[in-house]
Parts: C-alpha cells; structure tokens; sequence
C-alpha cells in the first residue's frame, strides 16, 4: 500500500530546514512569537501523478516577518527574503521513502509594513513530491 507524505510531516521537514538554513525560527503559526522569524501556510496541495509515478505538489506561503521600526522602512524585511532565498536553494530533506522531484521558487508575492511597524513579506513555493511508482 503506498503511503503520502503527510501535510503535517512535510511541514515540519520545511520548518526545519528554513531553520537550519537562517539560524531564525520558524512556525506553523506564529501567534504571539518574538520578531524575526518565518512562518509557513500551505495554499493548496493537488495530486500531479504522472504515467509512471504518483506524485503530490504542495503549494506553499512562507512569511518572513522582521523586527519593528521606526522608520517604516522594509530593509530588514528585505534582508530576511535575501537569507530565505539563499535557504531555499537547496533541497529540502524529506523522509527517505519519499522522492522531491520539484522545488520551485515562485517569487515575492507581497512586501508591507504591519500596523505594528514590523516588516512583512510572503514568498511562494512549490513542491512536488513523489510517493510511489505505477507498475504493468
């Protein structure tokens, strides 16, 4: 019987990386936490099977949220996106069962100042990952 990836396990597999790879934390939710940090949000997550292979893509939000300042200024949050795209260049690690065929930086969506003067942007990823083989 094949066996996906969990939404939850993948998760923890980027969250470890993107700390592991910044030296900042990162959170599923990031309610209440200190700035810096990243944040993850899975957006969608779809079957992409091909003729010989199953494969799932995970769609992926990451949130970079910087320290508060004064001057409105989105630098730090900027500096923040130059260190998770320098992260993301490599592989994310997942469970050796499994097989990450994509890993596809889909851009900056959003850069902004949040009411608490902390800096906010938001990347897109995608992941497609491979579960299985089919077999005649």
């Amino acid at each position: 019987m094949l066996k996906r990836l969990s939404i939850a396990e993948f998760l923890g597999c980027l969250i470890r990386h993107i700390e592991e790879k910044t030296g900042l934390p990162c959170y599923d939710s990031p309610l209440n936490k200190p700035s810096p940090l990243y944040s993850v949000q899975i957006t969608k997550t779809e079957p992409q099977d091909t003729k010989t292979m199953y494969v799932d893509r995970y769609d992926v939000w990451i949130h970079c949220i910087s320290e508060p300042t004064e001057t409105q200024s989105t630098a730090p949050v900027l500096e923040l996106v130059q260190k998770l795209e320098e992260a993301m260049t490599d592989d994310v690690a997942i469970p050796q069962q499994f097989q990450l065929l994509r890993q596809v930086y889909g851009g900056l969506q959003t850069v902004k100042v949040d009411e608490s003067n902390e800096g906010h942007a938001v990347l897109s990823f995608s992941f497609s990952i491979c579960y299985g083989f089919r077999c005649k």
